[in-house]
């Protein structure tokens, strides 16, 4: 995939989904993983993890995508396809001020949020059928969940203790 077509598709993405960085992560999917075969479902998830537990926008994760798939060229371009829809609706937020009241305008936008949960969910099952293939998955899975869920653990922590949980299985269960 060319640098061009990854900034576009990029740029797309994150105008279709108002900037909601996990609801793209089931688009790029389809397009980076399973159609163009550039990026494997780990590299994916990995840019996706570091975004999450790093400050900053939950979209920021493409520069890692752009990083593996181009370099620094393709970080900062992908940084710049990230950031730029944003400006672009500035001048949208005065009209939808003015109409939020409108009935409508409102069914839209929480159509959006139901849609971007949906799109969510869709990558969560699709991802989580790939990635959870053996106990130990499932066992460092089922420990995260019970950190960030039922502990209400700060997510970094839960990340890492996950990861070292992992490790600990990997070695003395192999």
């Amino acid at each position: 995939m060319s640098l061009l077509s990854l900034i576009l598709l990029i740029f797309t993405f994150n105008l279709l989904t108002f900037g909601n960085g996990p609801a793209m992560i089931p688009l790029l999917q389809a397009e980076l993983v399973d159609k163009a075969k550039v990026l494997s479902i780990g590299q994916l998830l990995y840019a996706f993890a570091i975004a999450r537990v790093t400050p900053g926008q939950a979209n920021v994760y493409v520069a890692s995508i752009g990083y593996f798939l181009h370099g620094l060229a393709g970080a900062v371009l992908a940084t710049l396809a990230i950031q730029l829809p944003g400006y672009l609706m500035l001048p949208f937020i005065k009209i939808y001020e003015r109409m939020r009241s409108v009935a409508w305008v409102g069914n839209f936008t929480h159509g959006l949020t139901v849609a971007s949960v949906g799109l969510i969910f869709a990558a969560t099952l699709s991802i989580g059928t790939k990635t959870l293939v053996g106990p130990i998955a499932w066992i460092v899975f089922a420990a995260t969940l019970v950190m960030i869920i039922l502990l209400k653990w700060n997510q970094m922590l839960s990340l890492f203790l996950a990861s070292v949980l992992g490790i600990i299985l990997k070695i003395l269960l192999t």
